[in-house]
């Protein structure tokens, strides 16, 4: 038996063992007690790496009503996300919800990196380019944005997959084409995004879209706004039609939901949060109680 020279450990050029080749019966104590305090030390830095991971808060949205059906910490935070459209022309209701996650992501304790927003040449002249001013009343301060318009459907996927690598952006929002957005494209973005500890939000143009590597999936519409009490002819805050409709470790259900940017939350239309609009949405206090067992999904 013969041992080569020993792998460097992970701080500070520390090797495991430094053991030159021995013959057999010769006294391998020392290369033993060597390779313990290496791996003592290996499990000190994982123990250690796992006490800074937990402190970070968990990504959610904010409504205890959604935040059920979604995994024991939330959102993934460095992975990949998906939001199709309900129907043809509701794009621009996914890209509006998809915003308003990556703003809860951008919300975090300490998170200083900006969002950079992908958009397709043919998308924008389909459903019209970002407007500046819309995006600082949803909620999304302008230093703190960067957007590209591409093309090629490739050239976006490799321009999200380089800047997620990156690890310099916060999150990387994206037009897609379920043509071009597969399983294999999509798990390259989701390991990009794991490597860089950055959130990855795709925007599919039409609901046919195909299976991806997405930790959740989304699906949203379009629904009018109320509008505010003191001006019955002014526009209400954004409000769509939202299902979660594939979430690992978490359960499917529907909701409608308004976006407050003021404090970059969600909240359900005041009137439609019974289970009559809401079919797969929990229902807790005395009230559910009178009303007797629901069925539940997932």
């Amino acid at each position: 038996m013969r041992m080569g020279t020993a792998h460097h450990g992970a701080r500070g050029g520390e090797t495991c063992a430094s053991a030159a080749p021995f013959r057999r019966g010769e006294d391998v104590s020392p290369l033993i007690e060597a390779l313990r305090a290496h791996i003592t030390r290996l499990e000190q830095g994982h123990a250690q790496f796992e006490r800074q991971k937990s402190r970070a808060s968990p990504w959610l949205t904010g409504l205890a009503e959604l935040d059920r059906h979604l995994p024991a910490q939330g959102l993934q935070r460095a992975g990949l996300h998906d939001v199709s459209p309900r129907a043809y022309g509701d794009q621009p209701a996914a890209m509006g919800f998809a915003l308003a996650l990556a703003l809860r992501r951008l919300s975090d304790v300490g998170e200083r990196r900006p969002l950079l927003w992908c958009r397709l040449a043919a998308h924008e002249r389909e459903h019209g380019r970002l407007y500046g001013h819309g995006l600082e009343r949803l909620g999304l301060p302008r230093h703190r944005f960067v957007t590209i318009t591409l093309k090629k459907p490739a050239n976006l996927l490799w321009t999200m997959e380089e800047a997620l690598k990156s690890g310099a952006v916060a999150a990387v929002l994206g037009d897609a084409e379920a043509a071009h957005a597969g399983l294999t494209t999509t798990r390259r973005l989701s390991l990009a995004a794991a490597a860089g500890k950055s959130a990855a939000i795709l925007t599919f143009a039409r609901p046919d879209c195909a299976a991806t590597a997405s930790h959740t999936r989304w699906t949203a519409a379009a629904v009018p706004s109320s509008s505010p009490v003191h001006d019955a002819a002014a526009p209400g805050a954004p409000c769509w039609n939202i299902e979660l409709t594939r979430a690992r470790g978490g359960r499917p259900g529907a909701w409608i939901l308004e976006w407050h940017h003021a404090q970059s939350r969600f909240s359900l239309v005041p009137g439609l949060s019974r289970r009559a609009v809401h079919p797969l949405t929990d229902q807790d206090g005395p009230q559910a109680a009178r009303q007797g067992p629901a069925l539940r999904a997932g």
